[in-house]
């Protein structure tokens, strides 16, 4: 097996070379003559733009799929299909992550090689793959006849590509199908193994990565070739039943189990397509007779019409039979939110349409766009995090305004149609189970009329489940608590201004009073709109949170939302902030709190306890506080009664 090496030198002349597996093993274990590969890693430490680099410094690309030559237009040509796709997981914060990732990578015995890609922040796993079926993708020799295609990968020449694992010939567009189901079924059975998140990409026989560079890579000449169908993947995901090895038993009655049970998954497959969506934890199926039909989940009912439609077939199988396959790990995994992510990835067009999108929310809030900008960004970035994240997406919006005045259109349409089924508006927020649940399947969560949620429910349930990272649920019908990631964020409606209960929580809510109602007129431009998020989070590593000056900013504003307990009403009937010693006194909060006790009386007085009245004075705008060592003092100047 050999891999392609391709340079564009300055004068973008094409430089082509081959070197087997063991060979680029070594190769990589010590950087080039001039350190290249480190150069590079430095200047991405300054920062993601490293194109100004890499036109002046070139370095290698390697081809790891196929082995390629040069045409007469000094364009490549796939000569020589190798079998081998390759895995990203990226986000590697040190050297414990990277060898981590490795260690996971030498537990399935498909790994060819595990090494640190070329910014050393990643590693880069190459996987053997073969064809299950290798009749779907031979084809003779001589019927490679058409002209030679960039897109089709097809030849006039009788040099036409040839395939190392099913020893027939291909075209290109044959092996990229190849490439692409082998690509997303290892992704798939590789995930369930690592720390890390596997880097979603479109594969081919021209996927490639930068020389990288690693002292003490994984090699293993003996990897086992994962079995791929060898189907060119559809615009729905088909399902992976072709995988299953072909049974050897000599037994008859071992055959004959096998034959049906192929029997039975070849007729579902003929008649029905199945997909795992991994969001909503159920499997999904469109039937072949009705094709303009979206997707359904997969319930009892449907279940039991498919075993009838199976025994009308002439198939002997039970419902229980029917269950065990589109219940199994067989049927193809689809992420709806990850893919429709990352189809945006490569398509902004570096405007700034999140920042346009806050803007038709019409306030005098003079922060309002940067932290709409920042908690979108954490919105996109929390559908995208596993169960061991750290942190879960803590800011909450919080949009103020008289009723009719499209709060609620605004939050909905912050999702596209494709994700829309994220959304929900009518949470229960009594209901702890169905609030977790609701949260490690919905994608966008509207606190709507906010101002009925409780201060006592402000001050417990609602703080806690904001900061949660993931959720630990027991599913229906389940036997055991499962750890699921979190995946909802939080948006809230009021038509009421005092509603922070919580002070020492005020700084999670980015509170907005409208001056008008928002134009819901113009659906955003959604793909565009998240292409620039896909596009700041992994290109620019931009910020998705918030940092301690902005909290600061975010507590000051939120004072003037807070609920006036009966306690800080009473305070401002007898007192009011001083600007200075001359005009004002400094008293504590327990002679400020026994003053008022002789005043209104302590059953009128709430909270009626010392602690907490202190806690609400911090509180109050203006108000200058002095810490001693037996108390904390007020600069205040009494009210003239």
């Amino acid at each position: 097996m050999k891999l392609t090496f391709v340079l564009r030198d300055k004068k973008n002349a094409l430089k082509l070379s081959t070197k087997t597996m063991e060979r680029f093993i070594e190769r990589i274990k010590t950087d080039t003559k001039d350190g290249i590969v480190a150069r590079r890693r430095r200047q991405l430490s300054y920062g993601p733009d490293v194109d100004g680099f890499d036109s002046q410094y070139p370095s290698h690309l390697v081809y790891p799929s196929a082995v390629f030559e040069k045409d007469d237009n000094d364009n490549l040509r796939m000569k020589t299909f190798n079998g081998v796709v390759a895995l990203t997981v990226d986000g590697l914060e040190n050297e414990e992550d990277i060898e981590s990732v490795k260690r996971a990578a030498r537990i399935l015995h498909y790994t060819l090689a595990a090494f640190t890609g070329p910014s050393a922040h990643e590693v880069i796993i190459l996987v053997r793959i073969e064809t299950s079926e290798t009749s779907t993708i031979t084809q003779p020799y001589s019927e490679i006849t058409q002209p030679y295609s960039e897109i089709s990968g097809t030849y006039s020449k009788i040099s036409g590509p040839y395939s190392e694992i099913s020893g027939s010939y291909l075209t290109e567009e044959e092996a990229n199908a190849l490439c692409q189901e082998g690509h997303h079924l290892a992704a798939t059975l590789y995930q369930s193994i690592m720390p890390k998140a596997i880097r979603r990409e479109s594969a081919s026989v021209r996927s490639c990565f930068r020389m990288p560079l690693d002292a003490s890579p994984y090699y293993n000449p003996k990897a086992v070739a994962l079995p791929v169908s060898a189907k060119p993947v559809m615009a729905e995901p088909a399902s992976v039943t072709a995988i299953l090895p072909t049974a050897d038993s000599t037994d008859e009655e071992s055959q004959e189990v096998s034959r049906k049970t192929r029997q039975l998954m070849d007729f579902l497959n003929a008649h029905y397509q199945f997909r795992y969506n991994t969001i909503m934890g159920y499997t999904e199926y469109k039937d072949n007779r009705y094709p303009y039909l979206e997707w359904r989940p997969l319930d009892s009912r449907a279940m039991k019409g498919m075993t009838m439609m199976v025994r009308l077939g002439g198939i002997d199988a039970r419902d229980n039979d029917v269950r065990r396959y589109v219940q199994s790990d067989m049927i193809h995994v689809y992420d709806p939110v990850s893919d429709y992510l990352w189809e945006q990835y490569y398509k902004w067009d570096g405007k700034d349409h999140i920042r346009r999108l806050a803007r038709t929310v019409p306030t005098k809030n003079p922060h309002w766009e940067e932290w709409f900008y920042t908690w979108f960004l954490g919105m996109v970035h929390q559908w995208q995090v596993g169960s061991m994240a750290k942190y879960g997406n803590q800011a909450v919006p919080l949009l103020i305004s008289s009723q009719g005045w499209n709060k609620t259109t605004f939050c909905e349409q912050l999702l596209p149609p494709e994700l829309r089924f994220g959304y929900t508006g009518n949470l229960q927020i009594d209901d702890k189970k169905q609030v977790l649940q609701q949260m490690a399947q919905m994608l966008l969560i509207n606190l709507d009329e906010f101002n009925q949620i409780s201060p006592r429910t402000q001050q417990g349930f609602l703080k806690n489940i904001i900061t949660l990272s993931s959720i630990k649920i027991k599913r229906p019908y389940g036997r055991h608590v499962e750890d699921f990631p979190r995946r909802a964020s939080f948006i809230a409606t009021t038509n009421q201004a005092d509603v922070l209960a919580d002070p020492s929580g005020s700084r999670r809510f980015l509170s907005v009073e409208l001056t008008a109602p928002i134009d819901v007129s113009t659906p955003p431009n959604y793909e565009q709109l998240y292409a620039q998020a896909m596009h700041a989070l992994h290109k620019a590593h931009e910020r998705y949170y918030f940092g301690p000056e902005e909290t600061q900013q975010i507590v000051e504003w939120n004072k003037r939302f807070s609920i006036k307990t009966a306690a800080e009403q009473f305070f401002l009937d007898y007192f009011e902030p001083a600007d200075d010693e001359t005009e004002g006194e400094w008293i504590s909060a327990s002679a400020i709190f026994s003053f008022l006790k002789e005043k209104v009386g302590v059953s009128l007085l709430k909270p009626a306890n010392v602690a907490s009245f202190g806690r609400r004075l911090a509180n109050i705008p203006g108000l200058k506080k002095r810490v001693t060592c037996s108390n904390s003092l007020y600069l205040l100047k009494r009210k003239q009664p």
